[in-house]
């Protein structure tokens, strides 16, 4: 898998681009002209530099070693670290935003590590601080037994993405399929398919109120059956 990432990384820009609506919804959950933003599963540090670069105090991290270095060379104002999210108690400060989007959070294992991951996040924030969450809806995943993502395309690059449900683990196999410059990176991993009502009842238990969902960072309105993506804002 480090092969893998290893080579996603020099073509990270391409593949996940920093989006202008992700900045946008991410920019309204900001009260002040320099606020302490936690980054989570930052990937090259794409939006940590968006807000590093508007003079905010940004920690980013990942587990991905490469990935971080990546970080550490372009941005030195960002403070990145290699790091799980499980373990982000280890951080030895507070937050008015912590972010974890791009479909991160499902790597966890289940929902004993979601409700763990959710009450350290809490607990890391200020006051009216906000978490924004961003995983693939994985309702309409599910319900409507979807088998693939769309084609992601970029010069001499073409990236597939794959899904299996495995029912009897409660799982969904993603697996990935690299071609680039006539070379193929492929690549599995299990995902934990997470409801948008589950999800919901856990950040509940962990404290979080004023709990926001929608079907995109453009605001959409969530809907089960259809929305692509669950994106969620919550209060502490």
């Amino acid at each position: 898998m480090s092969k893998f990432y290893n080579e996603i990384s020099k073509y990270y820009n391409e593949i996940f681009p920093v989006g202008d609506y992700q900045i946008q919804f991410l920019k309204e959950s900001i009260k002040s002209d320099r606020v302490n933003i936690l980054d989570i599963a930052c990937g090259n540090g794409g939006y940590s530099k968006v807000f590093a670069n508007l003079n905010h105090n940004v920690t980013a991290i990942d587990l991905n070693e490469s990935m971080i270095n990546l970080v550490k060379k372009n941005y030195k104002d960002i403070d990145a670290r290699v790091l799980n999210m499980l373990d982000i108690d280890k951080i030895d400060k507070k937050f008015d935003l912590i972010y974890c989007i791009g479909n991160s959070l499902v790597h966890l294992e289940n929902d004993e590590e979601i409700l763990d991951f959710l009450i350290k996040s809490s607990n890391l924030l200020n006051d009216n601080g906000k978490l924004v969450l961003q995983i693939i809806n994985y309702n309409r995943i599910l319900d409507k037994d979807i088998k693939k993502l769309p084609i992601i395309e970029g010069d001499n690059l073409k990236f597939y993405r794959f899904y299996e449900n495995i029912e009897d683990k409660n799982k969904i196999s993603f697996n990935t399929r690299l071609e680039v410059n006539n070379n193929i990176y492929e690549n599995s991993e299990m995902l934990y398919p997470i409801r948008s009502e589950n999800l919901i009842k856990l950040l509940e238990k962990a404290g979080f109120s004023d709990i926001k969902i929608f079907g995109s960072f453009k605001k959409e309105e969530y809907e089960k059956d259809n929305s692509y993506a669950l994106v969620i804002k919550a209060s502490i």
